[in-house]
């Protein structure tokens, strides 16, 4: 499952998914927009291509770590501060694939926000 969407996501509903019989380890990562100087959030734009990139991101992960399944759900628009921008969730067999499949993810879509997501700066009062 690969999903962009501006409302958020149910976290519990995204893990009863991906629960399975064959897997006994699911590793889930939630990123969430931190505080930064004069910053008020961030924001990311509507983009076939982003979707298109985080399907290539989820295949590539499938193909190379032992694991069941992978989920990834982003958030577009502008997201403040302490918001969920991100969740993957990974279901596997046994723990290391699973973390070692997220943290793979992880660093691919950190890559893709360097051209994808921007800082939104608050406005100087005049």
């Amino acid at each position: 499952m690969v999903e962009t969407r501006r409302e958020d996501f149910c976290v519990d509903e995204i893990i009863k998914k991906m629960k399975s019989p064959k897997s006994g380890a699911l590793s889930i990562y939630l990123g969430t927009v931190r505080e930064f100087p004069e910053g008020v959030g961030l924001e990311f734009e509507e983009s076939s291509r982003a979707a298109q990139i985080l399907g290539e991101i989820r295949e590539r992960a499938i193909d190379r770590f032992e694991v069941e399944d992978v989920a990834i759900i982003h958030r577009v628009g502008f997201l403040g501060i302490s918001e969920n921008i991100v969740l993957v969730a990974v279901s596997a067999a046994h723990r290391e694939s699973a973390f070692s499949a997220c943290k793979s993810i992880i660093d691919d879509i950190k890559d893709l926000h360097k051209s994808w997501g921007r800082e939104v700066w608050k406005q100087k009062s005049t």
